[in-house]
């Protein structure tokens, strides 16, 4: 079955929602008469990556305006929204990256929180908020999307996880640094190519702050790890339609996760072998 996906590529106005979802509101304003399935935001899209900035800019579920946003774009839509990530503000006072996913009917279907906090560069997420614990698979009935959020792309696990238990579309939603381009895209396509799987992505672009800017550079890769949409530095989006059925006829042909060592696998020894004596 063929699935259309808007992925939308922003620059966040630092410390500034409202002029933000404004912005947004127009990038995405001439795709919507499109209905697209489902419609995918980058990492902390409204906000931006600021970590000094995290707790000030901090939402709570029940009170989100980032939520209230993503849920009247759901409706006018009428699109699955996978609300990229804002900061969430808990009532024991802790603080998470987490992606609230919207139905078609504007409801809050469940959130994802960040597995993996960077810690690096003078970007130390880790000091501000704490990681998630838990992996989050989307089944849409047909087909099935595991969620992901920037630096998690490190952890190649993840994905086989969510491989192993019959995804055949991965999200990852971004704010990466232009600094490591090459890593952006092998990454993705590598995690796509290991697990016969499409790969969703978006990302925020533009300037952060004089000398940081996010990398831009939204895309679809596909099971065999071809880039078939891609956006480069501009704000912008894109609709590209997803047919599942290419992932059924990979996995049939070759059967590559089907030949995964699961009988034990992670129970096998590794034997250190002196090479001098």
């Amino acid at each position: 079955m063929d699935l259309s996906v808007l992925v939308v590529q922003n620059n966040a106005i630092i410390g500034n929602k409202t002029a933000t979802f404004n912005n947004v509101e127009k990038i995405v304003e001439k795709f919507l008469p499109e209905k697209p399935d489902i419609i995918v935001l980058p990492e902390v899209w409204a906000a931006g990556w600021c970590c000094s900035i995290f707790k000030e800019s901090a939402e709570s579920i029940e009170n989100s305006e980032t939520i209230a946003f993503l849920k009247n774009l759901a409706l006018n839509a009428n699109s699955l929204v996978i609300g990229g990530s804002f900061i969430q503000k808990s009532e024991n006072n802790t603080y998470k990256n987490t992606c609230p996913v919207i139905s078609k009917e504007g409801k809050l279907i469940t959130t994802y929180d960040k597995l993996h906090l960077f810690s690096h560069k003078g970007s130390e997420e880790n000091k501000f908020i704490q990681h998630g614990n838990e992996l989050k698979i989307l089944n849409l009935g047909f087909t099935k999307i595991g969620l992901s959020i920037c630096y998690d792309i490190r952890f190649p696990e993840i994905y086989r996880e969510y491989s192993q238990n019959g995804a055949e579309i991965f999200v990852n939603m971004a704010a990466w640094s232009i600094t490591k381009p090459q890593h952006w895209e092998i990454m993705h396509r590598a995690r796509a190519i290991e697990n016969q799987c499409y790969m969703i992505v978006a990302d925020q672009t533009g300037k952060i702050s004089d000398n940081e800017y996010n990398l831009g550079h939204s895309m679809v890769i596909d099971p065999w790890g071809d880039v078939v949409s891609m956006l480069h530095e501009e704000e912008d989006c894109f609709i590209c339609n997803i047919d599942t059925k290419k992932v059924h006829e990979l996995r049939k042909n070759f059967p590559l996760i089907n030949d995964r060592r699961d009988d034990g696998f992670y129970s096998f020894r590794c034997k250190e072998i002196n090479v001098y004596e």
